[in-house]
């Protein structure tokens, strides 16, 4: 009996250090208002608020790094100890990653100068231009296919943290970049120059859903925590 008792002690007292000493990685972009590093350099957001909710109220130890999205989501496929946000779901992905719980909607937009004077009334009428979208993400995906080429009518960047300057300087190469209307409206607030742009095609069947998912390798007792944690605090 004291054998057992010992032994029972043990991997407790294991299991304890182990979880101690545990940490979830977690892989986001930039992409406001969802999640943005602010003036001090600290990440902010909706969905950051969210994700830190879940996690702490989960005790899980975790550590959230910025990335840019092409990045961010080869790590998240890669690696089985990573989750990633804020990720829409569609049918390139969906079998990729265990899709743990929703974070928001979110609508896209096809933007343009305003004195580009671009008139468009369908995605069809975009492929006479060339569209600038960020590699791997939801509308570059969306784009692929509806039957968009890179090299001819798609252009794929790593970011748009310098959107405006992307249309107004290289005109010969970029007509229309593809955005969420939030990002957009962030943009809006906070860099006067993107005054200078506006919508020409809102894509009506892109609106979707971001969820926070993880590599479909992380342990099924970690996710379990992460969901009923969610569930618990009945986040909207």
């Amino acid at each position: 009996m004291l054998y057992l008792w010992v032994l029972g002690c043990y991997f407790f007292l294991f299991a304890t250090f182990a979880q101690a000493n545990y940490t979830l990685n977690i892989v986001t972009e930039n992409f406001p208002k969802f999640q943005y590093l602010n003036g001090e350099g600290e990440l902010v957001g909706s969905a950051v608020d969210k994700v830190k909710a879940v996690l702490d109220e989960s005790k899980i130890n975790y550590r959230i790094s910025v990335q840019s999205w092409t990045t961010a989501y080869n790590t998240a496929a890669r690696d089985e100890n990573t989750c990633i946000f804020s990720m829409a779901k569609n049918e390139v992905r969906s079998e990729k990653f265990n899709w743990i719980f929703p974070i928001s909607k979110f609508t896209t937009s096809f933007y343009a100068l305003k004195s580009s004077q671009i008139s468009l009334e369908t995605i069809e009428d975009t492929k006479q231009y060339k569209v600038a979208v960020i590699k791997d993400n939801y509308s570059h995906q969306f784009l692929i296919k509806n039957g968009f080429i890179e090299g001819y009518n798609l252009v794929l960047i790593n970011s748009f943290d310098r959107v405006f300057e992307l249309l107004a300087t290289r005109r010969k190469f970029v007509d229309l970049v593809i955005l969420s209307d939030n990002q957009f409206e962030f943009k809006r607030q906070n860099e006067p120059n993107s005054a200078l742009l506006e919508p020409v095609l809102t894509l009506r069947n892109l609106d979707t859903e971001l969820y926070f998912a993880c590599n479909k390798g992380l342990s099924p007792h970690v996710m379990r925590r992460i969901t009923s944690s969610y569930e618990k605090l009945k986040l909207n």
